[in-house]
């Protein structure tokens, strides 16, 4: 056992009995994450993106080629797939990759339990996600020219971009504990992640069949999409789009149960 990892676990044990373990394993996965410098290349490359985007949308909307609310919902559109990128990654590299580094085993050996491992490791995996929205909203109001509707995009994609965060870093964290290594929890969840943007690329005289409207409330991130799309540019009620919501809503809810009860209580030392 490496002397890091024995360190680890040590202070893991100390400082579990004054409080509890879960909150000791966040503190160090957000150390690691955040001074390490990991989740601040991951969040410098998203405002570079961001401000390209937002720079194409504001010179389409002087052009009159994008209207003002279309630019708006695609900046909320753009800050959610990007921050469910950045925990899906994290969440991902998680479990296996302290398992490649033979640092799992101090943190199993505690008296911790493994639930306790778990949740830990997604709530430090999430902090990307509320850093992500807060630097989209001068992008939002920016584009909105001072609109109120930029209130609006930024309350539900506060609102859907949580949701799905926890999924997918819930998703992440799954996939890790089941996989061998980090190149395949890491491959397995980028696969999901293209899977779920494919609606999007997808023509769009079949999006607006039956078959294509069943395909894009099914789909979590699309579903986020089209709800922003409905409520933001089209001006439409909850009560008109409420559809929207079931599948990121269904999609969080199952994931982590799974994670938690099945998952989580069977982390071990080498993949299942």
């Amino acid at each position: 056992m490496s002397d890091n990892a024995r360190t680890r676990g040590t202070s893991t044990a100390a400082v579990g009995r004054s409080a509890p373990p879960w909150v000791l394993i966040c503190k160090q996965e957000l150390v690691e994450m955040w001074a390490g410098g990991r989740v601040l290349r991951f969040l410098t490359l998203y405002t570079v993106l961001m401000s390209v985007t937002a720079y194409l949308l504001a010179t389409n909307n002087d052009l009159k080629l994008v209207t003002m609310k279309a630019s708006v919902v695609v900046a909320v559109t753009s800050t959610i797939t990007f921050g469910l990128f950045i925990g899906l990654v994290i969440g991902a590299e998680s479990i296996s990759g302290e398992r490649e580094r033979a640092t799992l085993e101090p943190l199993l050996l505690t008296p911790s339990g493994h639930r306790q491992i778990v949740l830990g490791k997604f709530l430090a995996a999430l902090s990307p996600w509320p850093a992500a929205f807060a630097l989209s909203v001068p992008y939002v109001v920016t584009l909105s020219h001072g609109d109120p509707v930029a209130w609006t995009a930024l309350f539900w994609s506060a609102v859907l971009g949580t949701l799905l965060a926890v999924a997918f870093v819930a998703l992440g964290l799954l996939v890790s504990i089941w996989s061998d290594s980090s190149r395949v929890s890491l491959f397995v969840c980028l696969l999901v992640y293209a899977g779920t943007l494919i609606p999007a690329q997808l023509p769009t005289e079949f999006l607006s069949t039956a078959g294509g409207v069943v395909v894009s409330a099914l789909d979590p991130v699309e579903s986020a999409s089209l709800l922003l799309t409905k409520v933001v540019d089209e001006g439409r009620s909850l009560t008109e789009a409420w559809v929207y919501v079931v599948a990121p809503t269904v999609m969080t809810v199952v994931i982590t149960v799974v994670l938690f009860l099945h998952f989580a209580p069977r982390v071990r030392l080498a993949a299942e």
